[in-house]
Order: C-alpha cells, then sequence, then structure tokens
C-alpha cells in the first residue's frame, strides 16, 4: 500500500543565483500543476555557509521548497528540472555530499521521498527552455528583495 497522496505529478524547474557583492544567494521555482497552473516562488537568502557555495544554495534551497510545496499540497510525483547536476546526484548518491550543507540537502530530499516520488531532469543552462530561463530570471531577481523563504 502506497503512503502517497491521490493527486498527480508536479514539475518544478529550479535554478539559483548569487550576488557577490551582496554575499547573497537566492532562488527562483516555477512550478507545473497536473490542473495546468504555473505558480512561480522566489526567496533568498545570506547566511555565511550558504554564501560560500555560492549560488548552488540557491538552488538547493529551490529544489527543497519545491519538495515541500509538493508535500504541503499532496502532490504524489515531483519531477525537478535542473541545470546543476548535483541537484540530483548528492540525493541519488551518485555524488557524494561531502560538505555539511550537501549532506544536509541530500537528507532533506530523501526524507521527502516517504510523501512524494523525486524524479530528476537536467535542462541545459540558457538554452532557451522557457520555464528554466523563468527559474532564473526569478532566482536573479529575489538577490534585490527582502530576504526569506515563501510560505508555501
Amino acid at each position: 500500500m502506497s503512503s502517497f497522496p491521490s493527486q498527480g505529478k508536479l514539475i518544478a524547474y529550479v535554478d539559483g543565483s548569487y550576488n557577490p557583492d551582496l554575499q547573497k544567494y537566492a532562488f527562483g521555482c516555477v512550478l507545473l500543476t497536473p490542473e495546468g497552473e504555473t505558480v512561480e516562488r522566489k526567496g533568498s537568502g545570506s547566511s555565511e555557509d550558504c554564501a560560500a557555495i555560492r549560488n548552488v544554495a540557491g538552488e538547493m534551497l529551490g529544489a527543497m521548497y519545491a519538495a515541500r510545496f509538493a508535500c504541503v499540497k499532496g502532490y504524489r510525483e515531483l519531477e525537478i528540472r535542473y541545470d546543476y547536476e548535483g541537484i540530483e546526484k548528492w540525493v541519488t548518491g551518485a555524488w557524494k555530499a561531502k560538505k555539511e550543507l550537501t549532506q544536509k540537502y541530500a537528507a532533506y530530499m530523501r526524507s521527502r521521498q516517504q510523501y512524494v516520488h523525486l524524479s530528476f531532469t537536467k535542462v541545459r543552462a540558457h538554452s532557451g527552455d522557457t520555464y528554466n530561463d523563468r527559474a532564473d530570471m526569478l532566482a536573479k531577481a529575489a538577490l534585490t528583495e527582502p530576504e526569506g523563504v515563501p510560505q508555501v
């Protein structure tokens, strides 16, 4: 018996950005629901530990936001579309998460798998993919806005 809710597959495009002058990282996330809705979210932070890994911190934050969104909204499946390989490979174990932050990211994402089936698809950055480009624009915009992550 599955522990997954009954709703269908959610697709999330995630991207991260970093501003060295502000020492700030950010994420952009475009969520495509099975009901045909497009939901856009963005957020940012400046913790020293996260800023040390630059835009990767934002991309991880975007993937974690998408996983939380899927769980809270009751989606059965989440496909994360990303342009930085670590987003998938730390979760699947193809890459060893060596830093504390990447270990925490991988553990969080794995913990979500009891609620939502995760799959990953790599997309080429800056290749004209409408939703990936939009996630990139959202991440860049979040760098100049007040810090924080939106509620689901």
